[in-house]
């Protein structure tokens, strides 16, 4: 029997194929999927209460190669928020140096709003971390708001605030109103229960989608364009 060095250990080559009986992945296709998977089990059962043993047997690899890839449980964690961010950060592409007047800013605003909105509904798992891995303090947190929050806060900061200088929001502490955005949105994406409870439009996704992106511009923007007399 072959023995093959993986994670620390020896195993065979049998034990490192799957439950199906094929062959092992490649290293990087194997890690891809074992970052999926655990995203997948961390943002919906919490860190504790997910296992290596499925997140393995879900990204369909041996249990070794958590341990090969990642080193420990705490380590595959951080990994997939430093997935995650890279995901979210791609959220804001846009530029203030075009932007020569309010109505432009307004512009810019709602496209900021609603691409927010898109990525919440595309990565829930955004949501649900920052809905459940927020309300205790330690080294999960730190490493969630280092890799995920405050790359978030100052990626949008500079629209806030110049939005708010231009008149175009409200005048008001743009830190505050950064949370309050984040929060708002990944409060409904982490707990869609809850609006269930008063109103239908769940159950429609795409209307869904369009009545979030309409709340945020017409609470947050001062006449919103969509608004605005032709």
């Amino acid at each position: 029997m072959r023995l093959i060095w993986a994670g620390g250990i020896y195993v065979s080559q049998e034990g490192l194929r799957n439950s199906r009986g094929r062959p092992l992945k490649e290293n990087e296709v194997a890690k891809a999927d074992l970052i999926e998977s655990a995203t997948k089990f961390f943002s919906t059962k919490g860190f504790k209460d997910t296992s290596l043993r499925e997140i393995a047997s879900d990204a369909k690899v041996n249990m070794a190669l958590i341990k090969y890839h990642f080193g420990s449980k705490a380590a595959l964690w951080d990994e997939v928020i430093s997935s995650l961010s890279w995901t979210v950060l791609q959220t804001n592409d846009f530029e203030l140096d075009h932007v020569e007047d309010a109505f432009e800013m307004k512009r810019l605003l709602e496209n900021l709003f609603d691409r927010l909105v898109d990525m919440s509904f595309e990565h829930r798992e955004f949501s649900l971390f920052i809905m459940n891995e927020t309300v205790q303090q330690g080294e999960r947190f730190d490493h969630l708001f280092n890799e995920l929050i405050q790359p978030f806060h100052d990626q949008t900061y500079p629209f806030i605030a110049k939005g708010i200088e231009m008149g175009v929001l409200a005048d008001q502490h743009p830190e505050e109103l950064i949370v309050m955005l984040m929060s708002s949105v990944a409060y409904q994406q982490a707990a869609p229960h809850v609006l269930a409870k008063f109103t239908a439009v769940i159950q429609d996704e795409k209307q869904w989608r369009e009545t979030v992106k309409r709340s945020l511009k017409v609470n947050f923007i001062k006449n919103p364009c969509d608004q605005e007399p032709k």
